[in-house]
């Protein structure tokens, strides 16, 4: 079984103690537990724009599954990604401000970008959003997809932010019979549910439940065709 990946930092879990599995990671071992042997690609940090290019470049029909994991990128326009390479993205590591020089005007400066970003996915129409266009291009293949909602945030603006992805990412999935897996039933935007003194990052627990909850989800899911071979084994 071939899966394909693309998501943030959580979908190798970032800040994670060695040996501690990602929420992906749990549900890969879900899968191999019913006798499947499974190979994954995973891509992290991509602008939409890369996005695009990634899905543009990778022979899609090979894989029999995939997940994609995206937060407020989504309504954030299409023009901004100018200022990145074009051509095939490859997964990069995230970055963080804590404790580095300037924190706090970067915070600040992020927080008002993060508000500019929400009036206009308001203001701008559905179809000429990212998500439109992200969910036409995975149409082919949306038997074998599955859309991850973006996983709540403790942070008041990002939490904003995600919430109007996931309204909007609902709604369009909707139109274009996408299976879609709601991050937001699971994880909570509590302290209980992230790493100690971090309000981007779940914890180790978080992501066993949220990788087990998925592949419920996954078994469950009538319009994802490669369910049926695993319920066969």
């Amino acid at each position: 079984m071939n899966v394909l990946v693309i998501g943030d930092e959580h979908t190798y879990g970032y800040g994670l103690t060695n040996g501690r599995l990602s929420f992906i990671g749990h549900f890969i071992r879900q899968i191999k537990r019913t006798g499947q042997a499974v190979s994954v690609d995973v891509y992290a940090h991509l602008t939409m724009t890369q996005v695009a290019s990634t899905l543009a470049h990778l022979p899609l029909s090979r894989y029999d599954l995939i997940i994609v994991q995206l937060d407020q990128l989504l309504i954030q326009p299409n023009e901004r990604d100018f200022m990145h390479a074009p051509g095939l993205a490859m997964p990069s590591l995230p970055y963080s401000l804590i404790n580095q020089p300037g924190a706090g005007r970067k915070t600040l400066f992020t927080g008002m970008k993060a508000l500019g970003t929400l009036l206009r996915s308001v203001i701008r129409p559905a179809h000429s959003l990212p998500i439109a266009g992200l969910l036409k291009q995975l149409r082919p293949y949306q038997h074998n997809v599955l859309i991850i909602t973006p996983i709540p945030h403790r942070e008041r603006l990002t939490r904003w932010l995600r919430l109007r992805v996931r309204t909007l990412l609902l709604r369009e999935a909707e139109k274009q019979t996408v299976s879609v897996f709601d991050a937001d039933t699971v994880i909570r935007p509590k302290e209980e549910y992230f790493l100690p003194n971090d309000v981007d990052h779940l914890s180790a627990v978080s992501h066993e439940l949220l990788g087990r909850s998925l592949f419920d989800f996954y078994l469950s899911a009538p319009t994802i065709i490669t369910i049926q071979s695993i319920r066969r084994e």
